[in-house]
Formats: structure tokens, sequence, C-alpha cells
């Protein structure tokens, strides 16, 4: 079916399945409620079917499905076969579906539209409690909180050791998803304040005093001036008071 037709009868079952409610659970194919049903499908049964339909489509993370109506129920004759979806349809931006349950083996078939949200739902950390500018995000400050796979980009953390050991650098809502750019290591050199500032390299290991022109945590490069020689220098923060140049003669630009 051409993906136009698709995305309107995709609209059509949504509105059917809204406004049929629970008066029209099972229909054949001509509009008589099937009176005599023996076999009867449960709410239960409907949601794997339709789940294990829309999983080939939401492939990122845990499916979770929300039917518009969940009291869905089909009855259908005895001998009635297997229960199937058809005419699935499914807009990921708006995380709406809308599908028919099909009864195999029935003459008239035995059919039903149902509609819903589904989306993949990840696990990502956020901080159980609030943690000021400047503390150090331990272990036990950290949470698992479920949210949509299409919200969870780049910039969230995915993990807690992208957190533990990180300060924010402003006030970080909790039990919400963290973003790496609002978070920095924790300042261990003060600008202003005099650093170590070191080389080393295979043949030797030198060190000479300097001064910190700008804040700077572990791994932070940061610009120093050597107090002897006067000359600023990109360094690479290693430590509380300890920066350290890559090689020599390494100016900052």
């Amino acid at each position: 079916m051409p993906r136009p037709a698709l995305r309107i009868l995709g609209t059509a079952l949504l509105a059917a399945a809204i406004v049929s409610g629970p008066a029209a659970l099972a229909q054949t194919m001509d509009g008589t409620a099937s009176a005599a049903a023996a076999v009867v499908y449960s709410p239960a049964h409907v949601e794997a079917v339709l789940s294990d339909a829309l999983s080939r489509q939401i492939t990122t993370g845990r499916l979770q499905m929300e039917m518009d109506n969940r009291a869905v129920e089909l009855r259908a004759p005895a001998g009635a076969g297997s229960l199937t979806v058809e005419n699935l349809y499914y807009n990921p931006v708006q995380g709406r579906f809308a599908a028919e349950m099909i009864v195999a083996d029935t003459r008239p078939v035995v059919r039903l539209p149902v509609s819903g949200r589904a989306y993949g739902v990840v696990q990502v950390p956020v901080l159980a409690r609030r943690i000021a500018p400047g503390d150090v995000i331990g272990p036990g400050d950290v949470d698992w909180q479920d949210v949509r796979a299409d919200l969870a980009g780049s910039d969230i953390a995915a993990t807690d050791a992208q957190l533990i050991g990180l300060t924010p650098r402003r006030g970080v809502p909790v039990n919400q998803p963290v973003r790496l750019r609002d978070l920095q290591s924790p300042r261990v050199v003060d600008k202003g304040s005099l650093v170590t500032i070191t080389l080393a390299t295979e043949n030797l290991t030198l060190s000479v005093q300097g001064k910190a022109l700008q804040d700077g945590g572990r791994g932070d490069v940061i610009r120093v001036i050597n107090t002897q020689s006067n000359r600023i220098l990109e360094a690479t923060v290693a430590g509380p008071s300890i920066v350290a140049v890559a090689k020599p003669g390494l100016t900052a630009k």
C-alpha cells in the first residue's frame, strides 16, 4: 500500500478506535456484533500481540505502550484462529499508533480498530538530591529514571560514571535527565593561586613555580605564567595546585 494511503488509513483507524468505545469491542465485517462468540481474546492477549508488532518499529529502548481503550476484548466463533495485527500505522514524532486486530479463520472477518501511544523507554541517571555547584557528586547522589528514548540525546548523561566525581556548573534539577554541559570537574586550581608547573619526558622531570591565570578542574587546560621567566603557558590541571605542560616552550596563544 503506498505510504500516503497508509497514513490516511492510520488516521481513520485512530478516529474509529477512539469513537467506537466499549460498545463496539468486536464486530464482524458487516457491522453485526458477534453474539454467539465462543473464543475470547482478553485485553492482555490483545496487548501482547500488538506490542510484538510495535516492537518491530520501535527498536530503541524498552517498549512502553498505552492504549486509548484498555478494556479491549475480542470474541469470535468457535474454531477461530490466531490474533494478528494488520494496517499498523505508527507516527514516531507524536508517538501515536493505529491498527486493526484481526482474528484469523473467521467469516465474516472479526476485526477491531485500536489506537494509543507507544515509544521506547531507557533508564538514565538523575540526581537524587540537590547538589550545589562546587559539591562533588557521589554514588549515593545518583538515582535512575525512565525517559523516552527519543528524548535521551547525546547531550544527556547515560551512565552514572558521567556524573560521579563531577560538580554542577549551575543548579541541576533533581530527578531530571542531566545535561553533560551542566557538569564540570571540581575546581582544584584557583585563579591567582601559586601552582607547580611540571614537565615529564622519557629522560627527565622538571618542575617550576607558576601562577594560575584561570580556575581549573582536573583535566582542564588553563593558562599559567612561569614566575621565573614570565612566559605564559597552556597546562593541564593534574591535581590540586599541580599543572603539567606537554613539551618545553609550549606557550599560550
